[in-house]
């Protein structure tokens, strides 16, 4: 046998044995939307509390500075939640709706960072704007169309 077909068999080895890995890492279990719906859930329910977990300011009341101290506990924990659900598998079934509410939920991470910073400015009208941005996203009725619950009530860690 020559030097190269054997090569060509250990790697095609290599191969199916990567591939049999994967597929009993995952249990040999093909991702459906229930899967996704359940770990996005999840992800979601766990930022809430986080968030929920702080001292909030004030309702309507709240200095810029106020609201920057809570910002600032707030956004990583906002982006972390976007993160992992950038990370989520993607199923055939509904996708296109999925990868919208991603999308959406993506966007409103700089949202967030620019409402961090227009209250560390003491900006009243950007603070204003930015809110208004954040209610408007559309994220909380894809996450709600796609099956997300607990992303459809998270747009509740919006600051209102």
């Amino acid at each position: 046998m020559s030097g190269g077909r054997r090569r060509g068999q250990r790697a095609g080895a290599a191969a199916a044995l990567l591939s049999a890995l994967a597929l009993t890492a995952c249990g040999g279990h093909t991702v459906t939307k229930q899967d996704v719906i359940d770990q996005g859930n999840a992800i979601c329910a766990g930022a809430l509390r986080q968030i929920r977990a702080l001292p909030a300011p004030t309702s309507g009341g709240a200095s810029p500075q106020a609201m920057s101290r809570y910002l600032q506990q707030v956004v990583p924990i906002i982006q972390k939640e976007i993160d992992s659900i950038r990370a989520l598998p993607r199923p055939q079934q509904d996708r296109a709706i999925l990868d919208r509410y991603v999308t959406a939920v993506s966007g409103t991470a700089s949202q967030y960072q620019a409402l961090a910073a227009a209250a560390k400015a003491g900006n009243e009208d950007a603070i204003s704007q930015d809110l208004a941005n954040l209610a408007d996203s559309s994220a909380a009725s894809l996450a709600g169309e796609y099956g997300l619950t607990q992303c459809a009530s998270a747009a509740g860690t919006a600051i209102s």
